[in-house]
């Protein structure tokens, strides 16, 4: 009765529907461009994490109970077959909502995704974030120093709102406790299809990370790369996220495309 209820975006039509997990100190609002491109197909349902834009905190957080959290709303949603969408944090909380396969799960699609052991972040950096939580200053820096190609003002604005909208609560747990968690069994009971994206010039989690940490714990994923771009993805390289969603999802997917066209 008192568990925090999810803010939501849903637009769109069609199956199966792409479920959208955003970033560390983001909202629903960074798939604005990729939801928009695929909508013309998909019904695409973008979700503000526990703690994140318009969606309260949890009592107590972890990687588990976010993870319940979101497979709870998605149940609630009655959506049939569905693919997860998870960028960076996003993309550990995928992996731990398709540990246990799900009813309706037709795949995964990670996207720089914060790996299943505990994801690589200097020190000095971490300490400087817990330090800042609420700094414009220090959330225009992080945007800086996490992107490679150039993003619009308008989505500048967002990343800047977005990190300073972030509660106190969901900050500190991510960066003290949430990035730190190990999920390795979980990510390797993942049955289903999978998709990992990263950006060449990935500042935060790299391409070496992915080889490591990521792609030995996912039995037959495949991998895209994206050229010249760093970690904000759905900003960066918005056209190429949704291109490879795109054909992810009909290659890959094809039963449960074809499900929701019969």
């Amino acid at each position: 009765m008192s568990a925090p209820i999810l803010h939501e975006k849903d637009q769109g039509t069609g199956s199966p529907v792409l479920v959208f997990l955003h970033y560390f100190a983001g909202s629903l609002r960074s798939w604005a461009h990729v939801a928009e491109d695929l909508s013309r197909a998909y019904r695409c349902l973008e979700i503000d994490l526990p703690g994140f834009g318009r969606s309260p905190p949890l009592p107590a957080f972890s990687v588990d109970a976010v993870g319940g959290m979101i497979m709870q709303h998605i149940a609630g949603r009655r959506l049939g077959s569905y693919v997860i969408v998870g960028h960076s944090m996003g993309g550990k909380l995928a992996l731990a909502c398709a540990a246990d396969p799900p009813p309706g799960l037709a795949g995964v699609v990670l996207v720089a995704p914060s790996p299943p052991s505990p994801e690589p972040m200097a020190e000095s950096e971490r300490a400087r974030l817990l330090a800042t939580h609420g700094d414009r200053a220090s959330a225009e820096q992080t945007l800086r120093t996490i992107t490679r190609r150039p993003i619009s003002a308008a989505s500048a604005d967002i990343c800047i709102a977005d990190n300073l909208m972030t509660s106190a609560e969901a900050w500190h747990w991510w960066l003290a406790q949430g990035s730190r968690e190990t999920i390795t069994a979980q990510a390797e009971r993942v049955a289903c299809p999978v998709l990992v994206m990263g950006g060449s010039e990935d500042p935060v989690i790299s391409p070496a990370v992915i080889t490591a940490e990521v792609m030995p714990r996912l039995a037959g994923a495949s991998r895209v790369e994206i050229a010249g771009a760093g970690h904000l993805l759905p900003f960066e390289a918005a056209k190429e996220v949704a291109d490879n969603i795109r054909i992810f999802v009909k290659e890959r997917c094809p039963a449960a495309t074809m499900r929701g066209t019969s």
